[in-house]
């Protein structure tokens, strides 16, 4: 499952470089995770923020807002310059969590990051 993963993480990047971070969550909990960032003390409030359609969320002391939402993504942009979060189902119980850098634009990196939860469906 790891090399399945890595994988794919490794063509989302190729495609979309301003996606620097990734995470993948099943059952609530992070299985996998790149080596620059840790969203797993944090899971429930990402996964509740996604069910609840949040006006914000906050990761590592980050206050992203919404953008755009529904029951298979999150989309969120911080305002003072420090990125993009983006959060896309891939099946139920399994969420793909990204970063994206400020210069990205999170609705096109969503779609990159929707991409790769499609590639991944009956996987994991």
């Amino acid at each position: 499952m790891e090399a399945i993963i890595d994988g794919v993480w490794q063509i989302l990047y190729s495609n979309n470089p301003k996606i620097q971070a990734f995470a993948v969550s099943k059952d609530s909990k992070v299985i996998w995770q790149t080596s620059n960032w840790d969203p797993s003390k944090q899971i429930g409030d990402l996964l509740a923020a996604v069910d609840s359609a949040a006006s914000s969320v906050t990761l590592n002391k980050v206050t992203y807002d919404r953008v755009s939402s529904n029951v298979t993504s999150y989309v969120s942009s911080n305002g003072k310059g420090q990125g993009h979060l983006l959060m896309a189902r891939v099946e139920k119980g399994v969420w793909l969590i990204a970063w994206a850098t400020p210069e990205s634009v999170p609705e096109l990196a969503a779609v990159d990051l929707q991409k790769t939860a499609i590639d991944l469906t009956g996987q994991l």
